[in-house]
């Protein structure tokens, strides 16, 4: 009955093989299954390690994995993250990645099953466009979207293959697919100053992808 719990325990890397008696053993004497949850989530030092580890020596995309199938194997989605929340009632087992940008705390955490990721500051700060670029040049494989008061994080899936369509100025090209415009742009304040001559009434979409910048604008009609 609590083999799968001994699993996720070895899986996740809180604990290592020579463990497993122990685990046995306080998994043994405990009912719920939120306190046994608790037992094999790693603590958030060796998860941050385990996170970095891969992010350096493999690839940001296998630690995003790493962290997000852990979130979803062990339910840490949370959709009000904060740093002080990790132990209290209610989120005995939220972790989250911690993240240092600019010299000034951050971290990440996923919000649910869709790989949909909420990141946010340690202390309260205005988001800015020049945070934003920064934060979307650590992962790549993610698109970020943001208003004034929330920075979140989702796949770049956007149904279909993008055709070039024109060039916006000497700066920045246009491709589009049947739900999206791309804007590609080495300058990010060309990007932005074309996207504004488009318009656009739902916030983009910006990704940093093999040394260009994108912005990706749903299409309405």
């Amino acid at each position: 009955m609590n083999q799968k719990w001994i699993d996720l325990a070895l899986k996740y890397g809180g604990f290592m093989e020579q463990d497993r008696i122990f685990l046995e053993n306080r998994l043994a004497n405990l009912t719920d299954d939120m306190d046994k949850k608790v037992l094999v989530t790693p603590p958030a030092s060796v998860l941050n390690a385990y996170f970095a580890e891969l992010y350096q020596k493999r690839s940001p995309k296998d630690a995003t994995d790493y962290f997000f199938n852990l979130s979803k194997d062990l339910e840490l989605f949370q959709e009000k993250p904060d740093f002080r929340l990790e132990g209290k009632a209610g989120a005995e087992n939220f972790r989250f990645i911690r993240l240092n940008l600019s010299g000034k705390s951050f971290g990440f955490c996923y919000k649910n099953a869709q790989e949909e990721a909420l990141i946010f500051s340690e202390f309260p700060l205005k988001i800015t466009r020049e945070l934003v670029f920064e934060l979307s040049q650590i992962f790549p494989h993610y698109v970020l979207v943001y208003d004034e008061n929330e920075i979140g994080m989702k796949k770049a899936e956007f149904g279909g293959a993008f055709e070039a369509v024109d060039s916006l100025s000497a700066l920045t090209d246009l491709a589009e697919n049947a739900n999206y415009m791309r804007l590609s742009s080495y300058n990010i304040d060309d990007l932005f100053e074309q996207a504004e001559k488009i318009g656009y009434f739902e916030a983009p979409s910006l990704q940093f992808y093999q040394k260009q910048f994108n912005l990706y604008i749903k299409k309405l009609f």
